[in-house]
């Protein structure tokens, strides 16, 4: 069975979040996940390291995993690696003790972006797995541009994995099956949420529990077992979110039950 791990921004809206970081611990710490990502967006910049302390203390108390996300993109417009601000990163990451870094790919250039840099980053903060998402920008959320850096760093073995997030795929206009079969021997950890076409946006909503809703799908063919992340609205109440982890483990074992033959 996967690792599930609940997003605080799975209980934020347009004005952050409601309650002190700690409620949220305690109400994911009450229920079925293993863990909490925590968001570097909802943290307060001036007090971060504190702030950042503090969870660490709460987390540890309930034993809970955490994976620490930041919307800061690995490179920059002109295709340098993101240097300081990664080193800022995975200090913050340590301090948290989380197990992994999810950031967007930013502007990666074939021929100018310094993979060798890169690489040498890594192998100084190699407690930390980073992982990079597909976001709703196209530098960083096209299968194209994922996939050039994920070949590119796989012939250097440098240690850099995939957060698979199959709602993103839709600002883009990415097919996320195809996505999936393409980018899945670099992916390690599965975001879920369902996107759909509100009027002239689109909006994020909990996953579907119908037999062939594609993040089933997705999941029996490339994902099972894999840590996941419920990244959609959720009200922080521990019923509510155990529902959703039912959903996910029971289309787990759907997929490891024998097929009958006649």
């Amino acid at each position: 069975m996967s690792t599930i791990f609940i997003p605080l921004n799975a209980f934020s809206n347009e004005l952050g979040l409601q309650k002190d970081i700690d409620f949220y611990i305690s109400i994911i710490a009450k229920s079925n996940a293993d863990g909490i990502e925590i968001r570097r967006e909802l943290l307060d910049p001036l007090s971060i390291h504190n702030e950042i302390k503090k969870i660490f203390i709460s987390l540890a108390s309930y034993n809970l995993k955490s994976i620490y996300s930041a919307p800061v993109p690995l490179w920059r417009e002109d295709g340098s690696l993101n240097e300081r601000a990664l080193i800022t990163l995975f200090e913050e990451c340590k301090l948290l003790q989380a197990t992994s870094l999810k950031l967007p790919l930013g502007y990666f250039h074939h021929e100018n972006s310094n993979l060798d840099d890169f690489h040498s980053l890594l192998q100084k903060h190699s407690t930390v797995k980073l992982l990079i998402e597909n976001d709703q920008t196209k530098e960083g959320g096209q299968i194209k541009n994922l996939l050039a850096f994920f070949k590119e760093t796989d012939k250097k073995k440098s240690p850099v994995k995939m957060t698979y997030d199959i709602g993103n795929w839709i600002y883009l206009k990415e097919d996320a099956l195809r996505a999936a079969a393409l980018l899945s021997p670099y992916v390690a950890y599965y975001h879920l949420k369902h996107v759909l076409q509100s009027n002239d946006s689109l909006i994020t909503v909990p996953i579907s529990k119908e037999e062939h809703a594609l993040w089933k799908t997705v999941d029996q063919h490339y994902f099972s077992n894999m840590p996941k992340a419920l990244e959609f609205p959720l009200n922080p109440i521990v019923s509510e979110i155990n529902s959703y982890i039912d959903l996910v483990k029971e289309n787990e074992v759907e997929r490891e039950k024998p097929v009958c033959k006649h």
